[in-house]
């Protein structure tokens, strides 16, 4: 009996088509952002938008402070970074936006007030305003407003920025210290972008420096950059490792370099197949989904050594009925871990659906290259190398023998003894701050940006919503009118203070028109000696909204809606109309905390789901009882995993128990071999097993040193889970096997 070709050459093709794609879309593919570890599904579509803008419009803010030298070479400093950041095209400097927004304040000057001046027109004190305006037309810096004596002498325009826009969005210079704040128009998580700015950032050091001056920098894209540069090391550091150990092992168990070739033609298959997948489903793929891809190069390892295992031996037999004898268990194999990885899929974490659907492809990939396209690249038969013999005797004394049944039952009772005690006595980590150290150079930074600027910032929000865009913007403006001062001065940004509703527009206007405009503007004129009369009287052309206006307003599932933005959690009003209050206060990282406290619980209860499902699986396909016997290393490992973990000292969290998932195939991989080795080269089926196991463990485990906790979770979790697994994977033994 012969093998077909034609497999083997579907499989190369698949794999070369995929290696272009990925080619040809990994370069702006890649995301950075950790936000795609969260989940999506906030049960609420509009809080789920209103916090994806309100993430957008915070991260994509940049801020320098200039310290040192003199006043002069601060100035000349802070206009060559200015210049500099701007030619790299993605950043905007904040006095850029100044023109257009002072288009829209003139333009609309009659109908728009601060609170202060509100008041005091209601108070019949519009000849304050008249007299502030006076003093500064007789003040130094009336020079530059000649332009206004026609048609703004009250200057009301003037008043507005002040007012308005409280979060300190111009530039300017704090004592000893010159201010630079910008935006970035485009995603600071693309490398692209990071690399760009921080290029730019060197080459200034470079030259101002030297001469005295400092630069502090705030700001999303930094951090991002930081935690970049460190996926960058890890995933070179842990897949560097992995291939050494992976060679090393392979030599000494076959003592050939073509076994650990064909494992890295394996691997290499896997992984393009598995990015291709990803990328033509998704459009990008996660920095951290190859991170947790390097888990798959253990499982894709793993089929490579059940194959090559197959020809040591005195009669291995021809490549045929070797791939004959492999076809079952390696499919059973295939199909579990598969379902693992499936399982990822449930969940509302973009990221992690992106690693499902990598491992699934991958591990495809490799079950269909094990049995159809190894067998023709293999050549020769393997030798038998140096370290096989005692690694084969190392598994026959440890997994060969069949525990009696009450030895199954008395390791389930102790394992769930210590999972009850480490679930009560452990840690849990829920709260997302817990999950990634920052760099303490960037927080110092930002530290002191926040001394310079007294501004610290937040990411709370009050979330408003209307059914439609007028009553969203009118419930607005009614929460502001409700707040106490001190709740009033705790929002930094209302997009409604900038455009109000139509109603807001019209009493404003009268306001001022009877209160200011009529009773003062005649004698204002007067004792100015100059302006006209009709300053005030036609109707301007309309500006557009303020990009920052509006980009505190959305639509989402036919509700229009509007955040603010608050430096600080504030108290809400009640409604009392009785009605669910249109307003609530969102706070991002609760919130996410939250949710990640519920998809912990959930993804525990799934992986008890995932045992059921594969017991019922293995009972349909042996339909006897006997065939539960193959459950029991995974059982076993599943319940003794996390508190051991635990007390290592890393807290079980989401993330942790996503690595019992694989924690699951594992362990019903090897309980599946280990009942299938029932033919005359089972010793080597089983020195396969361990092997296999040895580069999974090694392989993911070193996820262990990232310094990313949700990466080391996941990592240690699964190495000491499959470890488990295969020590204990005697007990799934057949009593005639």
């Amino acid at each position: 009996m012969s093998l077909r070709r034609s497999p083997a050459l579907l499989i190369v093709c698949g794999v070369l088509a995929a290696l272009l794609f990925s080619a040809s879309r990994i370069a702006d593919a890649i995301d950075t952002n950790i936000l795609s570890l969260l989940p999506a599904d906030t049960h609420d579509g509009v809080v789920a938008a209103a916090v994806a803008r309100a993430s957008e419009a915070t991260s994509n803010r940049l801020s320098f402070a200039i310290e040192g030298g003199t006043a002069d070479e601060r100035q000349a400093a802070r206009a060559q970074l200015a210049d500099a950041l701007a030619a790299t095209g993605w950043f905007r400097a904040d006095e850029e936006a100044g023109e257009a927004l002072w288009a829209y304040l003139f333009a609309n000057r009659t109908t728009l007030l601060c609170d202060g001046d509100r008041a005091r027109l209601e108070a019949g004190e519009g000849d304050v305003l008249a007299g502030e305006a006076l003093r500064q037309w007789y003040g130094p810096s009336s020079m530059g407003l000649g332009g206004l004596v026609a048609s703004d002498p009250l200057l009301l325009t003037n008043r507005l920025p002040g007012c308005l826009f409280a979060d300190g969005h111009e530039s300017a210079a704090q004592g000893n210290a010159e201010l630079l704040s910008g935006r970035i128009d485009g995603s600071v998580y693309r490398l692209d972008v990071q690399d760009d700015i921080i290029r730019t950032i060197g080459i200034w050091r470079e030259t101002w420096e030297p001469r005295g001056l400092s630069l502090t920098r705030g700001g999303a894209l930094f951090h991002a950059a930081h935690g970049a540069a460190q996926a960058r090391l890890e995933m070179s550091f842990i897949g560097g490792i992995t291939i050494a150990v992976l060679l090393l092992l392979y030599w000494l168990m076959f003592r050939s370099l073509r076994a650990p070739v064909l494992a890295l033609i394996m691997v290499g298959s896997a992984l393009i197949t598995g990015l291709a997948a990803t990328l033509l489903v998704f459009g990008t793929i996660h920095v951290m989904a190859p991170v947790f891809g390097a888990a798959l190069i253990g499982m894709v390892v793993d089929y490579t050594t059940y194959y090559l295992v197959t020809g040591l031996g005195a009669a291995p037999g021809t490549r045929a009925e070797r791939r004959a004898r492999l076809f079952r268990p390696l499919t059973m194999s295939m199909v579990t871990s598969v379902g693992a990885f499936a399982a990822l899929l449930v969940f509302p974490v973009p990221a992690f659906q992106q690693v499902a659907l990598f491992g699934m492809s991958g591990l495809a990939m490799a079950w269909a290259g094990a049995l159809w396209l190894v067998p023709h690249i293999e050549g020769r038969g393997m030798t038998t190398g140096p370290g096989a013999a005692r690694i084969a005797l190392l598994a026959e004394r440890s997994l060969s023998s069949s525990p009696r049944p009450i030895w199954g039952f008395a390791l389930v009772a102790i394992a769930l003894t210590a999972a009850l005690f480490g679930w009560r006595h452990g840690t849990v980590l829920d709260d997302v701050r817990g999950f990634q150290k920052g760099s303490p150079i960037l927080a110092a930074e930002e530290a002191h940006l926040g001394d310079l600027t007294g501004f610290a910032p937040s990411t709370a929000f009050i979330l408003v919503r209307g059914g439609t865009a007028e009553e969203a913007v009118r419930n607005e403006e009614a929460l502001l009118d409700l707040l106490p001062p001190e709740g009033r001065e705790a929002i930094l940004l209302a997009a409604s203070r900038i455009d109000p509703s139509s109603e807001r527009r019209a009493v404003t206007a009268e306001l001022i028109r009877t209160q200011l405009v009529e009773p003062h503007l005649a004698g204002f004129i007067e004792a100015l000696g100059a302006g006209a009369p009709d300053a005030y009287a036609g109707r301007e052309e309309s500006a557009e909204i303020p990009e920052l206006a509006q980009a505190l307003r959305g639509e989402t599932e036919s509700v229009f809606w509007s955040l603010l933005p608050v430096s600080a959690t504030i108290a809400l009003p009640v409604n009392e109309s009785g009605n669910p209050s249109p307003w609530a206060m969102v706070e991002p990282v609760e919130l996410y905390s939250s949710l990640f406290g519920e998809y912990r619980r959930l993804a525990t209860l799934a992986v008890v789901g995932a045992l059921l499902a594969t017991g019922l699986l293995l009972m349909l396909i042996e339909r006897r009882w006997s065939a539960l016997r193959a459950l029991l290393p995974a059982l076993i490992a599943v319940l003794a995993t996390p508190p051991i973990v635990m007390a290592l000292g890393i807290p079980f969290s989401f993330f942790a128990a996503m690595g019992l998932f694989l924690v699951v195939g594992a362990g019903v991989d090897y309980a599946v071999f280990q009942r299938e080795a029932a033919d005359a080269n089972r010793s080597w089926t089983r020195a396969g097993i361990v092997l296999a196991a040895l580069m999974t463990c090694i392989s993911v485990g070193l996820l262990g040193f990232s310094s990313v906790l949700p990466i080391t979770s996941f990592g240690v979790t699964v190495g000491v889970g499959i470890f488990l697994s295969l020590i204990l994977s005697p007990l799934a033994r057949r009593r005639d096997g």
